[in-house]
């Protein structure tokens, strides 16, 4: 399996790796607001006394064979209530718990891997010598990025899961009805919450795919650094020729300089003959020959 994965290469794997991180964060984010098979599941949770279901920007209520969706995001409750049938007090209820969950974290979390992918490509980009500042500059951030977007992916999976566990304790399932709590059942009718675990398993999904992809482009780019390291000092690349003509015969070499040292250079004078007698007893013989 490892040689399998060394002849595909990691470049290859990170973007593979990004279809089904494509795939999982819009789906995760869209929800329930598609009328496509399967997608209607990936709700954040439902109230099915009110047959609603409602996910990060859409509500939608099935009844029978038919399924109403709406956008959720700028629409004002009356509408709401108008467009799916129902009252607006669950209108209101729904509204309140879709927006106990926050939707900058999915999508802050989608924009982080999409700046941290167009600096990946800057920082392997640039090859030139001159820009070899600038390609730190684009790993450090990309490094940067792509980490807060693998923190990002953990921490809405993580909100998800304790707001939808938050739901359920805040509006249980309705008991049987009694006479003492008769009141109380008939204020909080079609207000009971159920989560959506298909939702919660994609989210995490979306971490887990993250984190893999995140880690695939981490191990790129430790390589990148690695070999630009082991560039910084040039290598001393020694002539064959050389090495073998004096390793060959060392004892050849030096004799034969040593010659060359020997007549190198002008021919010495001869030395000076000594004096027999120093000059003041010469001048003192010439005078007593003269008289």
């Amino acid at each position: 399996m490892w040689k399998w994965i060394e002849k595909i290469g990691p470049m290859c794997i990170a973007h593979f790796l990004l279809i089904p991180i494509i795939t999982t964060s819009i789906l995760s984010m869209v929800g329930c607001i598609s009328i496509s098979p399967v997608i209607p599941q990936l709700f954040i949770a439902e109230l099915p006394d009110s047959n609603v279901q409602f996910g990060y920007i859409g509500i939608c209520k099935t009844g029978g064979n038919a399924t109403i969706c709406t956008l959720a995001l700028a629409t004002p409750p009356a509408d709401l209530a108008t467009r799916l049938s129902l009252s607006i007090d669950v209108v209101h209820h729904v509204l309140t718990l879709q927006q106990s969950v926050s939707l900058a974290l999915p999508a802050l979390n989608s924009i982080l891997i999409a700046v941290g992918y167009v600096a990946f490509w800057f920082g392997w980009g640039m090859t030139d010598e001159k820009s070899v500042k600038s390609r730190r500059r684009w790993i450090a951030t990309t490094r940067i990025v792509l980490w807060s977007a693998v923190g990002t992916a953990f921490a809405a999976a993580y909100l998800l899961t304790f707001s939808i566990r938050a739901m359920e304790v805040v509006a249980p399932p309705a008991q049987p009805t009694t006479s003492t709590t008769s009141t109380t059942l008939t204020t909080s009718a079609g207000l009971a919450v159920t989560k959506g675990s298909p939702l919660q398993v994609l989210q995490w999904a979306v971490f887990v795919f993250t984190a893999l992809f995140v880690s695939t482009i981490h191990y790129i780019l430790h390589k990148i650094v690695k070999e630009a390291r082991d560039g910084i000092l040039p290598k001393v690349e020694v002539r064959t020729g050389d090495t073998a003509a004096a390793g060959s015969d060392p004892k050849a070499s030096t004799e034969n300089d040593a010659p060359a040292t020997a007549t190198s250079g002008p021919p010495s004078a001869p030395p000076l003959p000594p004096l027999a007698m120093p000059p003041q007893n010469l001048q003192y013989s010439a005078i007593h020959s003269v008289y």
